[in-house]
């Protein structure tokens, strides 16, 4: 299916027209692409996942150089946790899904604890500082093999993958499942 609409554009109310389209998209299955660019710059894209599958969880162990680059497939409802570095990253009211590789998630966390760290420098905040300064040497060492990780992937609607040998996927049970934010307004009818 493919349609054309029109709306304005936030940042100069000119008229901008935005295109849907469904594809099925591998590892996502059916899904709704929808995109639109401004004469101004303003681009706006998201992807909605038109399939549900059985609620999973990936679980990988990153302990030398190659596991980073196991593929990694998140959904907008994908969950990721890295338990050494104390850090979740759960899906909220914008969140896109990707398609990356383990170092690819390794980049985004650093990118928001530089950020953060830096933040907390500015004000003074010495242990917010410290931890940051912590998990972003964790990170340099795991990209050196030096320092193990545990990848966790956790997708109450099934749409997440670690695509590698070395992930083990188990179901997730409805209340492990219920615990999970999706990202989205999801009616159970």
């Amino acid at each position: 299916m493919n349609l054309t609409t029109n709306a304005l554009c936030p940042m100069c109310s000119a008229e901008m027209q935005f295109s849907w389209e469904t594809l099925d998209i591998p590892h996502f299955g059916e899904s709704m692409v929808i995109a639109g660019v401004c004469e101004c710059g303003y681009r706006h894209s998201d992807t909605i996942l038109l399939t549900q599958k059985e609620p999973v969880r990936f679980v990988m162990p990153i302990t030398s150089i190659e596991d980073l680059d196991a593929r990694v497939i998140r959904s907008s409802s994908g969950t990721l946790r890295i338990p050494e570095l104390g850090v979740d990253i759960e899906p909220g009211f914008s969140s896109e899904c990707y398609i990356s590789n383990v170092e690819g998630v390794l980049d985004r966390i650093e990118g928001v604890v530089n950020f953060a760290t830096r933040t907390a420098r500015e004000a003074n905040s010495l242990e917010s500082t410290s931890k940051g300064e912590e998990i972003l040497e964790k990170i340099r060492l795991a990209r050196e093999g030096a320092f193990p990780l545990t990848l966790v992937l956790e997708d109450p609607l099934g749409n997440s993958a670690i695509d590698c040998e070395k992930a083990t996927k188990s179901s997730l049970s409805p209340e492990d499942a219920a615990l999970l934010k999706t990202g989205m307004i999801i009616v159970d009818v």
